[in-house]
């Protein structure tokens, strides 16, 4: 990344006294990274255009990718968003929470959400966020967060503070540090159309528990054109390859396995007991831990068995797709 480093970056605890700090930085239009429950994001005032040019540029993100605006309530959303039946119903099960909505953004709102924000889109992404420090951000700024994931343009997500760390530190303003992230995958991204939904990006909210709450889902459409994050074909990779669907790694390889870390192999177990939402919490972490051990030992590959392609499950390996595209 050829970004010039601004300045020493602060840590900032996740105490009141840092999540004042947090805020005083965004309103002076500045950078700060903090947890979300989902992965950690990278936090800029959306309504400011220059702001939100410096999370382009230091991510090296597509002018093109829209970002998710987070607010603090429902009402809030429907500020700058125009009401549906659809919206209202999803926001009040799902919110706060794991979940981004398409939604038309509202023209004659008093709120000026940066056009650079959205892509120049007619639509906007948004989201209530569950996270308790983000919460205090959103309620001391009393602004609109745009917050991608912390970490470069098509690059691991990451999930830790440390990775965080090694990434940001001397290019942005702060990073508040809240720990490891508890899902550990980004948030279910929906698209409402005709009072149907469709998933245009997978995560913890799956289409199971949407159908059990009585949602009519619909197929998800073949358009390339970019309305949401997590549509890019080729995303969160790994500086090293990775081999899919493995059940012994070749000599040289690292394993990511789903169940106990077979006896002789190198690598990581995201989840010893075969549970789907601990696999997605210690996703990004292991492949970042992966990655690194492998720099160092000139591994080859990253094999990672099969993944059961239920619950989160399809979320965790809707990513895995694109890391080896």
């Amino acid at each position: 990344m050829n970004i010039s480093k601004i300045k020493k970056t602060e840590i900032l605890s996740n105490d009141d006294v840092g999540v004042k700090r947090a805020s005083d930085i965004i309103k002076a239009g500045g950078l700060v990274a903090l947890p979300t429950e989902t992965v950690y994001g990278l936090g800029a005032d959306a309504t400011n255009p220059k702001a939100i040019d410096l999370i382009y540029k230091t991510k090296g993100r597509p002018s093109i990718n829209p970002l998710i605006i987070h607010v603090f309530d429902n009402n809030y959303v429907f500020e700058i968003a125009d009401k549906n039946k659809l919206a209202e119903d999803l926001s009040s099960k799902f919110w706060p929470g794991p979940l981004t909505l398409i939604l038309n953004k509202k023209n004659n709102s008093k709120l000026k959400i940066a056009k650079n924000a959205l892509a120049d889109l007619s639509t906007i992404a948004v989201r209530v966020p569950a996270h308790p420090v983000f919460r205090n951000l959103l309620k001391k700024c009393n602004l609109p967060i745009a917050c991608p994931s912390a970490n470069f343009s098509g690059k691991l997500t990451t999930t830790r503070f440390e990775d965080v760390l090694s990434s940001f530190s001397g290019r942005i303003d702060a990073i508040i540090d809240g720990g490891p992230c508890p899902i550990g995958v980004e948030s279910t991204i929906i698209k409402i159309k005709n009072q149907k939904i469709s998933i245009l990006r997978p995560g913890k909210i799956t289409e199971e528990g949407l159908k059990a709450c009585n949602y009519s889902l619909q197929k998800k459409e073949n358009n390339k054109d970019i309305i949401a994050p997590g549509q890019l074909t080729s995303h969160y990779r790994p500086n090293t390859p990775l081999r899919l669907n493995v059940k012994k790694p070749k000599k040289n390889e690292l394993l990511l396995s789903f169940g106990p870390l077979p006896k002789g192999t190198t690598g990581i177990s995201l989840s010893e007991v075969f549970d789907l939402n601990e696999a997605a919490m210690n996703l990004y972490s292991s492949l970042a831990d992966l990655d690194e051990l492998a720099l160092i030992n000139s591994n080859d590959a990253i094999a990672i068995n099969t993944i059961p392609n239920s619950g989160i499950g399809i979320a965790i390996n809707d990513r895995l797709k694109r890391a080896c595209s």
